[in-house]
C-alpha cells in the first residue's frame, strides 16, 4: 500500500492508503512501514525459500525493525507465514519488552530526580519514540537514553546522575551496569560536532518553552512539540547517513500517527529558522521506500541531480553510502569553506578524539581559518585598489 501524505498550509499530512502502483516495495521497507500491508507482505513471503527468509530475518535485524515486522506479520493467518521467521521474531519482541520495560525503571528514576531537582529535561528519540509513536514496547530497540537539558543545567544534571550511581565513560555519557544515559546541551550533538551547531542552529531555549510538561516511562517530562520533534528526528536521520532504517521507520510512523494534527507552516517555520530546510525535505524524500511521499511542501524539485540525488537514489534503495548524510550537510552549507570545516568536523570530530590526536584534528580546522583570513585580506586589498 501507498500512503500518499495531503497537506494544507497549516496542517500536516493526512495519510491516504490507496494501492501500490510500480515496483513493490522492499521485503524489509513493507514489513517496517506504517501502512496496512497484509495482503502485500502475504504476497512477497509466499515464495521465499528457507535462505531467503534466514537473509530476511539477518536485514529485520541488521536494520533494528525486527520488532516492526512482528507488528506486521503477528495479525496475519499463520498459513502465509513461515513459521520458523513467525517463532522467531515473536522470541524478540517479547525479549525486546522486557528489557524496555527495565529500562523505563530506570528512566522514570532519573526523570524523578532532575524533576526534584528543578532540571527540566526532554527525552528524545528512544523510550519516548517507543511510547510515543509505537505504543509498544517490543517495536523499537534503543542503545541508551538521550537526555536533553539547558546548558546553564548540565552540571546539576551530572551531579543528579552521579547520585545515582552512574560514572562517566566519555564525553556527556554516563553508565550504571546496563542504562547508559547521553546527557545533550543541544539537540544535534554540537558539542562533539561544533560545526553542526554553527550551520545548523537550534534554539533550545525556544524547543523548551513551546514545550508541554509530560511523562516518560512514568516519570515528568517536557514532552517536545510534535512538529519539533520531527524537524529533529528528520535531522538524525541525515545525521546518521541513513544507516540503519529503523531511523527513517520513526519519521514514516510519525507521519502516520500524527496526519493532519501537524502544523507544517510551523514545521517549515522551525526548519528556516535552523537553516535545514533541504535537509528535511531530504529526510521525507527518504520515506517512499515505506510507501510515503512527503507533502506538498517539502517535495524536492524532481530531478534531483547531483551528488544530492546520487546519495538520495542510494537511500531510496536502502543502500547507504558511508558518510553520506555528513556529505548532504556539508552540501547545505552556504560557503565553501563551511563545507570544508563541516566535512573535517566529521572525519575527525573535536569532541571525540584523543589526546593522540587533537593536534591532527586541529591541522585542518586552522587552514580552513587561514584559508579564510586568506580571502578576506585579498577582498580587502581588491575594494583598496
Amino acid at each position: 500500500m501507498r500512503s500518499q501524505a495531503v497537506a494544507t498550509d497549516t496542517t500536516g499530512p493526512e495519510p491516504v492508503h490507496q494501492p501500490l502502483r510500480g515496483a513493490v516495495l522492499d521485503p524489509v521497507a513493507l514489513l517496517a512501514s506504517p501502512g496496512p500491508a497484509g495482503p502485500a507482505i502475504t504476497a512477497v513471503l509466499e515464495d521465499f525459500d528457507p535462505e531467503a527468509v534466514s537473509d530476511l530475518l539477518n536485514r529485520l535485524v541488521y536494520h533494528r525493525v525486527d520488532g516492526l515486522a512482528w507488528r506486521a506479520l503477528s495479525p496475519l493467518p499463520a498459513a502465509g507465514v513461515d513459521e520458523w521467521l513467525r517463532a522467531t521474531l515473536r522470541r524478540r519482541h517479547q525479549a525486546r519488552a522486557a528489557a524496555t520495560l527495565a529500562q523505563g525503571l530506570a528512566l522514570a528514576e532519573i526523570l524523578e530526580r532532575l524533576h526534584q531537582a528543578g532540571i527540566p529535561a526532554a527525552v528524545q528519540r528512544g523510550m519516548r519514540v517507543v511510547e510515543w509513536i509505537y505504543k509498544d514496547a517490543g517495536a523499537r530497540p534503543f542503545e541508551d537514553h538521550d537526555l536533553l537539558v539547558l546548558p546553564r543545567d548540565a552540571s546539576g544534571a551530572v551531579e543528579v546522575l552521579t547520585r545515582l550511581g552512574y560514572e562517566a565513560q566519555g564525553p556527556a555519557l554516563y553508565r550504571r551496569t546496563t542504562v547508559l544515559v547521553d546527557l545533550h546541551t543541544d539537540p544535534l550533538g554540537a558539542a562533539r560536532r561544533p560545526s553542526r551547531g554553527r550551520l545548523f542552529p537550534i534554539d533550545l531555549e525556544a524547543l523548551f518553552a513551546h514545550a508541554r510538561p509530560g511523562y516518560v516511562a512514568g516519570g515528568p517530562a517536557l514532552l517536545l512539540r510534535p512538529e519539533d520533534d520531527l524537524v529533529l528526528m528528520a535531522l538524525h536521520v541525515v545525521k546518521h547517513s541513513f544507516d540503519r532504517l529503523v531511523r527513517t521507520a520513526d519519521l514514516a510512523h510519525l507521519l502516520a500517527l500524527e496526519g493532519r494534527a501537524l502544523s507544517w507552516e510551523r514545521v517549515r517555520e522551525t526548519c528556516e529558522r535552523a537553516h535545514a530546510f533541504r535537509l528535511v525535505a531530504l529526510a521525507l524524500a527518504a520515506l517512499t521506500p515505506f510507501g510515503i511521499e512527503a507533502p506538498e511542501p517539502f517535495r524536492l524539485d524532481p530531478p534531483v541531480g547531483g551528488l544530492t540525488g546520487l546519495l538520495l537514489e542510494r537511500v531510496r534503495s536502502l543502500r547507504p553510502l558511508p558518510y553520506g548524510g555528513e556529505i548532504l550537510m556539508a552540501l547545505a552549507a552556504p560557503r565553501f569553506a563551511d563545507r570544508l570545516r563541516f566535512l573535517f568536523d566529521a572525519l575527525l570530530p573535536e569532541g571525540e578524539t584523543g589526546r593522540g590526536v587533537e593536534a591532527l584534528a586541529a591541522a585542518p580546522r586552522r587552514g580552513v581559518v587561514i584559508l579564510e583570513e586568506a580571502v578576506r585580506e585579498r577582498r580587502a586589498r581588491r575594494e583598496v585598489l
